[in-house]
């Protein structure tokens, strides 16, 4: 295989990149379709304060693998919906905790139908066994990038 197909069309770099746009591009649709004006971005910050709410942006920051800018203009466009709230900390007056807003705990379930759905079209076709291959070596590539990023 000449080198520029082995490090473009074929590389994990670029099949990961390509599914992964193709996997917001449909979200993103799936959520407009079902009457939610959330992008696959601000999904990915509901995600974390849906597991744990009241976290500061450093944390969001961390765990959704962002810079700090991409948090605050993704907070900032989520508070103009009334999806979330930034209050001072009360610990540490130079940070904010970022919680949920009832209207995004009402829709909560909603939100995940729709995941779930994509979730589903996605596995169409593939065994459970390809599946759970698949997200392990995903996982171990991520670990791999992780550990050189720190």
């Amino acid at each position: 295989m000449e080198t520029f197909e082995k490090v473009i069309d074929s590389s994990i770099a670029y099949l990961v990149g390509r599914t992964s746009r193709s996997i917001i591009k449909r979200l993103t649709k799936k959520f407009l379709d079902a009457g939610f004006d959330v992008s696959y971005e601000q999904w990915s910050i509901l995600v974390h304060l849906y597991r744990k709410d009241g976290q500061t942006q450093q944390e969001l920051s961390n765990i959704a693998v962002k810079d700090k800018a991409a948090i605050t203009r993704l907070l900032n466009v989520l508070e103009k919906k009334n999806i979330v709230l930034r209050i001072p900390d009360r610990s540490d007056k130079r940070s904010k905790l970022v919680y949920l807003t009832n209207k995004a705990k009402e829709f909560k379930p909603d939100l995940i139908a729709v995941v779930e759905e994509l979730l589903e079209e996605a596995e169409q076709q593939i065994p459970s066994e390809e599946m759970v291959q698949c997200k392990t070596t995903l996982n171990k590539i991520f670990s791999n990038f992780d550990r050189l990023n720190h």
